[in-house]
This record gives C-alpha cells, sequence and structure tokens, in this order.
C-alpha cells in the first residue's frame, strides 16, 4: 500500500477478493479505511487529522471537567448523592446514561484519530521489526479485512451503538428529564443543581437568567455533556467518515436492543451498589406502579431502533449528497426520491442479510 497523501482519494477502485456466491453488491473496501476518509473534497487527509486529534483533545479535557461537574455539582450537595451511611457515593457515576454515551463517545473518536494518523502517515508499519515504537504503530493502524471476517460486523455494530446512544442521550436528557423537572439546571446559590445523577429536583428552574447566572462552569459543563456530544455524533457521520449504511440492517438493530437492555441490567446493578436507579422511571417507588417502570423501559428500547433509523437516513443522505463518496458535485435533492431510495436501501440490505445467512450456513 503506498503512502496516501492530503489529497489522495477516498479509496481505490480495487475490492477484496469474494468467496464464491458471496452477494456482489456489499461494499468490500474495509470499514476500518472509510472511518479514515472523508467523502466530502474540501477536507483533506491532513485536515482531517488534525480535526480528530482536536477532537479527542477537547473530548479529554471534557471528561475531566465533567468528572468534576458530576462530583460536586450533581453528588456532593443534595441529600440525594448520599448513600446509606450518609455519605456521598461517587460510584453511581459510573452507571449513569449520559456517563455511558459520553464513555463510548470518547473511545471512538481515540480509535478513529489512532487509525486516521497511521493511515496517512505510517501506512506500511514494519511487522518484522521488534521495537516498541513500530509495535505500538502497528496496535494504532487499521485492521485488515477479509471476506466474512467478523471485525467487520463488530465494527459497524460498534460505530452504530456510539452514534446511537449520543443522539439517545440527548433526546432522553431534553424530551424527558428537563420537562419532568429532572434535568438539574444550576439553580439556587449556584452551589449545586437539581437531583444526583441523571435525576433531579422536582421544581425546574429553568429561565436564562437561573441557567446562566452562576458562572460558566455548569451551563459549559451541561451544554456538553447533553448537546455537543450529539452534535459531534452528528458531524462525525456527515462530515468525517465515509461508512456506508450497516448491512445486515436487523442484525444491528436487535443488537443495539441487547446492548440497551445490558445497560438497562448495569444500571439495575448499580441500583443494587449505590442505592439508586440512574433514571427516576426506574424507580417504582418514584413512579408508583411496575406497569409505568415497564411503560419507560420498553420506550427507552424503542429509541435503539428509532435512532438507528436516523443514523442511517443521515448515512444515505450524505452518500446521496456525495454521490457515495465521490467528489462533491452540485445536485438538487430531493427529498421525496432520498426517501424512497432510502426505503429500498433497506429492503435491499434485509434481502442480502438473508442470503448471506443462508450462504454461509451451507459452509
Amino acid at each position: 500500500m503506498s503512502a496516501p497523501t492530503p489529497s489522495t482519494p477516498l479509496l481505490q477502485a480495487n475490492t477484496l477478493p469474494l468467496h464464491s456466491g458471496y452477494a456482489q453488491a456489499q461494499d468490500h473496501k474495509p470499514i476500518f479505511l472509510r472511518v479514515c476518509h472523508s467523502p466530502w473534497s474540501f477536507i483533506s487527509q491532513s485536515a482531517l487529522v488534525h480535526i480528530r486529534a482536536t477532537i479527542v483533545l477537547y473530548l479529554s479535557v471534557l471528561a475531566v471537567m465533567l468528572s468534576h461537574y458530576k462530583n460536586k455539582f450533581e453528588l456532593h450537595v443534595l441529600d440525594e448523592g448520599k448513600g446509606e451511611d450518609g455519605e456521598w457515593n461517587p460510584w453511581k457515576i459510573l452507571f449513569q446514561f449520559s456517563t455511558f454515551a459520553f464513555s463510548l463517545l470518547w473511545l471512538y473518536h481515540v480509535i478513529a484519530f489512532c487509525w486516521t494518523f497511521t493511515h496517512l502517515y505510517y501506512p506500511d508499519p514494519d511487522e518484522n521489526d521488534d521495537r516498541w515504537e513500530y509495535r505500538l504503530l502497528q496496535k494504532m493502524s487499521p485492521p485488515r479485512q477479509t471476506p466474512y471476517s467478523r471485525k467487520r460486523f463488530f465494527f459497524s455494530l460498534f460505530y452504530s451503538v456510539v452514534h446511537v446512544v449520543a443522539f439517545m442521550n440527548a433526546f432522553i436528557y431534553w424530551t424527558v428529564l428537563v420537562p419532568k423537572g429532572h434535568g438539574h439546571f444550576p439553580k439556587g446559590d449556584g452551589e449545586g443543581g437539581n437531583k444526583g445523577g441523571d435525576k433531579g429536583e422536582e421544581h425546574l428552574t429553568s429561565s436564562t437568567d437561573e441557567f446562566f447566572g452562576h458562572g460558566w462552569f455548569q451551563p459549559f459543563c451541561l451544554i456538553n455533556l447533553w448537546c455537543v456530544t450529539a452534535l459531534l455524533a452528528f458531524i462525525e457521520i456527515i462530515y468525517l467518515n465515509s461508512v456506508k449504511r450497516q448491512v445486515p440492517v436487523l442484525s444491528h438493530v436487535f443488537s443495539i436492543i441487547a446492548v440497551l437492555l445490558c445497560y438497562l441490567g448495569w444500571a439495575s446493578f448499580g441500583h443494587w451498589l449505590t442505592g439508586e436507579y440512574p433514571f427516576f422511571w426506574m424507580d417504582r417507588e418514584v413512579m408508583g406502579y411496575t406497569e409505568t417502570v415497564a411503560a419507560y423501559s420498553v420506550g427507552f428500547l424503542g429509541l435503539g431502533p428509532t435512532f438507528f433509523i436516523l443514523m442511517y437516513g443521515l448515512i444515505g443522505m450524505r452518500e446521496t449528497v456525495t454521490k457515495k463518496a465521490g467528489p462533491v458535485q452540485p445536485q438538487r435533492f430531493d427529498p421525496a426520491q432520498f426517501t424512497q431510495d432510502v426505503a429500498d436501501q433497506v429492503a435491499q440490505d434485509v434481502r442480502e442479510g438473508f442470503q448471506r445467512t443462508a450462504e454461509q450456513q451451507q459452509y
């Protein structure tokens, strides 16, 4: 593989060798390399490396600030942040959905930066060199993709979960927690918010003066945790990679639901450990009825496929506008035609998924 330059095209036209009978319509260009290339001609390879480095640095600094924010303003001030022994319990931070979403987003961008950096500047590290520098470069390089490689699916699922959870985190906060008075906005003397974790005080003060009237730190952390992370997910999907629409669709949808189920189990373990749930609607004593808790839980799981469809549509829109990772060319965007194209592509992906499953069972 020759070293790419800042003006290198997205990917060459070559494809990986195909197994006989394998679906020809599937994209065989490695998904790992598609993370390293923007489909937009105005974002060069070197610019993409610098953008990714900036994002990783920003998220890393933000992680320290959010840790302080969660400890001081979400847990340490109110009685609701205290455990049975009367002391506030910082372990509950590990079980919050916002922590889960931010951690996944940070991990993805670290991986994406490492792959983009090594793909541009060290595309062929010497595998026979035992020096630690080259061993590190090999670990930082994008994996190789072969036909029927499970790595492709697992990374595609990871990519999907990262962005679906980022969108869910923002959506749940602004449409459920804040309207219900569980948004822990800055209020009072500025030394606290609403209830700890992703919970909140019963009466919400939402005026602009109250929100921004207690310094910059609390509003800055709150906006970054529940707005900027979702915005980064959107920018990543549209501008910073050329990952194609996920296939097979059903496998991704059911896997995302399974991941969200695992989170609910993790949250229940957090309740056993700390005595509190990450969300108010998981607490039967707060909601009053087990059926209400179950309904909220089903709605939580339903958000996974919903935002997967949103992400799938955003990728389809990007492919349409850029003519599937080609150079940017002016063209009129037809919403009706785009909707039909997405529906046709989903149907085709489902058919191909069943076809590949049947073919793999023959071997």
